[in-house]
């Protein structure tokens, strides 16, 4: 079963669906990925982890029939707003379902089912990984693809001392305009594989100086080496059919050559 620190680093980060747009704004070469793949698949897609329809969104416009499934109201009102401005023969296409991905609410035969932006990650327990697996399994379609991609951190990283603020950036919030201190602090839980980072918020004075207490995003990630990710999807009845560093098809010999995992799979036999 989760941790309550695990459960909250699967939550707590799309709470703002504002500030995530604004955050991850820049952050394009997944979706260029994923529409190339859908564009060789076709529909319908099941885009697991839609949030906000930063893949979702992108795939309408492409003219594939996808269904998106996200736990977090706030994501899904704002997935729901940008589909409705479309025109309406694509909107039409796209269904969005709230939805916890332990248990998958949702039926049908996909020949492309995607998990975009380390969403698997959230998920640390062993027991449930591989439970979501065979559903994922179960939805594809006999020559369907699964594609996922995961955060493996560099060594580098991942030696910095834990418990410190680092990377402090000024920004104004989206929304409010309001002059925000932002810095990241982390922790691993080794026995349970699982990266735990904090994201600090405070606001500044006019004079620029930070408020004493803020808020803090809790956000976890289960790290997946090859070895692991491998065994896992072998007992869900998957196997990797390519997997890359990186979404122009870098190649990848282990797992420091890259902090992103791309993984294409399919089911086993």
């Amino acid at each position: 079963m989760p941790h309550a620190g695990e459960l909250a680093g699967a939550t707590e980060p799309f709470r703002d669906a504002a500030l995530y747009d604004w955050e991850y704004r820049r952050r394009r070469a997944d979706i260029a990925f994923y529409r190339m793949l859908a564009e060789e698949r076709g529909g319908p897609i099941l885009d697991l982890g839609c949030g906000t329809g930063r893949l979702f969104i992108p795939l309408l416009e492409d003219g594939h029939p996808t269904i998106g499934v996200d736990l977090s109201r706030d994501m899904l009102a704002r997935a729901a707003a940008r589909r409705d401005r479309m025109p309406r023969e694509l909107a039409s296409r796209g269904i969005l379902v709230r939805g916890d991905l332990r248990r998958l609410p949702v039926r049908g035969a996909f020949p492309l089912i995607v998990m975009a932006f380390h969403t698997i990650q959230h998920i640390v327990d062993d027991a449930e990984l591989v439970s979501l697996l065979r559903a994922v399994r179960a939805l594809l379609s006999p020559d369907g693809w699964f594609v996922f991609d995961v955060f493996s951190p560099s060594a580098d990283w991942m030696a910095r001392p834990p418990n410190r603020r680092y990377d402090r950036t000024i920004f104004r919030h989206p929304q409010s305009g309001e002059k925000t201190e932002y810095s990241v602090s982390h922790r691993l839980d080794r026995e349970r594989r699982a990266l735990h980072m904090f994201l600090h918020y405070r606001p500044l004075d006019a004079n620029g100086k930070p408020a004493r207490h803020g808020r803090r995003v809790r956000l976890c990630h289960r790290q997946l080496p090859t070895a692991e990710m491998t065994s896992l999807l072998d007992q869900a009845g998957l196997r990797v059919l390519a997997r890359w560093g990186g979404f122009a098809g870098e190649p990848l010999a282990s797992d420091t050559d890259s902090e992103q995992h791309v993984y294409l799979v399919r089911k086993a036999g």
